[in-house]
């Protein structure tokens, strides 16, 4: 009996041996990719605190520009001074260096928003194939969730795919079958990654990417919210969305 069990644990070896370098690939890209992670707020004298986080950005396609989700972009304001638009770059000595952005570009459609930064470039995310994504991938995404709350501290969290769905989520209410969904449903739909992971407000706009190489193969978009917004904090759902990189793509080639 001493024999069998000792032969099933040389067995398991190489088993254990695969998870612990999947582990390590995966620290190591997370290394690589945080200087590319990048904070999207506002910035305003008056407001407090000055910087409000609005999501997740990542450097890409030219060291001054930066993929975002279109729906963090704050709204025109009237009256009072507009806050200004702004991203943060993380440094490796741990601090935050504050660039002024403008928008370049949006697909509001795809919720896909590009802009460009002042200053000194970064480190790209490289873009990856989305189209080689295949139902039950594993991979990883980084962002700040809640960061308003919890710090503006890279949060890395690994997501399977469980679907490729359509860009038009089905509605269990044909009441919420209206706003956003009507129009996407006009301009016609595209594939999304339905991701098994827990997501929260400040994630999106962040990467997807594989965690062996870094490539980016999606940003993350949406999380399935049910009832409250708080509810998303309290019960959040396990389920999030992503837009492949080939629509992140699309917009960085006809904004050149």
């Amino acid at each position: 009996m001493q024999r069998r069990h000792w032969l099933g644990m040389i067995g398991s070896l190489p088993l254990w041996g695969a998870v612990s370098a999947a582990r390590a690939a995966l620290a190591d890209t997370v290394s690589r990719m945080k200087p590319s992670v990048v904070l999207v707020g506002t910035w305003r004298d008056t407001d407090s605190p000055r910087f409000q986080l609005r999501g997740t950005g990542f450097l890409a396609g030219r060291a001054s520009q930066v993929v975002t989700c279109a729906h963090v972009l704050p709204a025109p304001e009237e009256g009072a001074p507009p806050a200004q638009l702004v991203v943060q770059v993380w440094q490796r000595d741990g601090t935050w260096s504050m660039r002024q952005a403008r928008v370049l570009g949006t697909e509001r459609h795809g919720d896909i928003a590009l802009l460009g930064i002042d200053g000194p470039p970064g480190p790209l995310a490289p873009l990856g194939d989305s189209s080689a994504v295949r139902e039950g991938d594993d991979l990883a995404f980084m962002g700040f969730p809640i960061g308003n709350v919890l710090g503006y501290a890279h949060v890395v969290h690994r997501a399977m795919v469980s679907s490729i769905a359509t860009s038009v989520p089905p509605s269990p209410d044909a009441d919420r079958l209206r706003g956003p969904a009507i129009r996407g449903a006009r301009d016609g739909t595209f594939d999304i990654f339905q991701l098994d992971a827990v997501a929260y407000p400040g994630n999106s706009g962040g990467p997807l990417f594989k965690p062996e190489t870094g490539e980016v193969v999606g940003m993350m978009n949406m999380v399935l919210i049910k009832g409250t917004r708080e509810s998303a904090l309290s019960q959040p759902s396990g389920i999030a969305y992503a837009i492949p990189s080939a629509r992140v793509r699309e917009l960085m080639t006809g904004s050149r």
